[in-house]
């Protein structure tokens, strides 16, 4: 993987696949793990969408529901269970699979692979694989939002809001995504829900505490530079983050959304 001064481009072979302001894959994959906790909280389980009786979502699911066939596109390469596939692709291009092929798309905290003008296109190519009558569900964390802002915390914000646009990059794209779906006309049943995470007031608050400060201590080598600041004083900033916080308790919480749309059933339904 190269190494760039702002911003990591990770890849397969030699096509880009998503950019990051964090630096590691692996720290990625662990923040997404403690992330998938918080949503499971937040929404009392992972499937919003109602087809319990068909499947589940994860690879945990895969093994409770062995007739079932999972496809994810994924960086995963060390794979046990015989009925979950991964592959390797790039979500921005024409997707790998046949039209009107899956029951059940999901997809969760993807905003690194998207640009402004590419986001339809994506949604495009799920509905395009989606059967009809299926279900399309997606699921992100909002960027912090807070009653009351303290200094460190703004200034850290912007930073990353400042990053995000100057790459095109756009990490509230769910806040519109009811938008997005009937521009494009292919759903009939559009619904959303949104929950607010406080952070450090009760024990799940502090678990959520605890993962963004994870989260802003691993933005440090490409959001330190964006700032103009050195790693020393972006430490500092991140020390002076966690005293708000504290200090602010209850109030700084972060927007978990999560949309659930049904595809249109025309009479074309592909036998499943």
């Amino acid at each position: 993987m190269n190494h760039y001064s702002h911003i990591k481009k990770h890849k397969t072979t030699n096509k880009k696949i998503f950019y990051t302001p964090i630096k590691d894959l692996n720290e990625i994959e662990n923040l997404e793990f403690y992330v998938h906790q918080l949503f499971n909280h937040a929404f009392n389980g992972s499937i919003g969408a109602p087809i319990h009786e068909k499947l589940r979502t994860g690879a945990k699911a895969a093994v409770e529901y062995p007739n079932s066939k999972f496809y994810a596109v994924d960086f995963t390469t060390k794979n046990s269970i015989k009925n979950i596939t991964f592959l390797n692709c790039d979500i921005n291009q024409k997707l790998p699979f046949p039209d009107n092929e899956f029951d059940y798309i999901f997809s969760r905290n993807n905003p690194i692979f998207f640009t402004k003008d590419n986001f339809q296109g994506f949604l495009f190519e799920a509905l395009r694989v989606l059967k009809p009558g299926g279900w399309l569900e997606v699921g992100q964390s909002v960027r912090i939002y807070q009653s009351v802002r303290g200094p460190a915390l703004t200034r850290l914000d912007n930073a990353i809001i400042s990053w995000s646009e100057k790459y095109g990059f756009n990490p509230d794209l769910i806040l519109n995504l009811e938008d997005h779906l009937q521009m494009i006309g292919k759903t009939e049943f559009i619904s959303s829900r949104t929950i607010d995470l406080s952070a450090g007031n009760d024990y799940f608050g502090e678990f959520s505490y605890e993962i963004f400060s994870y989260y802003i201590k691993l933005l440090k080598e490409f959001i330190a530079p964006i700032m103009r600041i050195s790693f020393e004083e972006y430490d500092r900033l991140v020390e002076e983050i966690g005293n708000e916080m504290k200090e602010r308790c209850g109030e700084i919480y972060v927007k978990h959304k999560k949309i659930i749309a049904r595809k249109k059933d025309m009479g074309i339904l592909k036998d499943a």
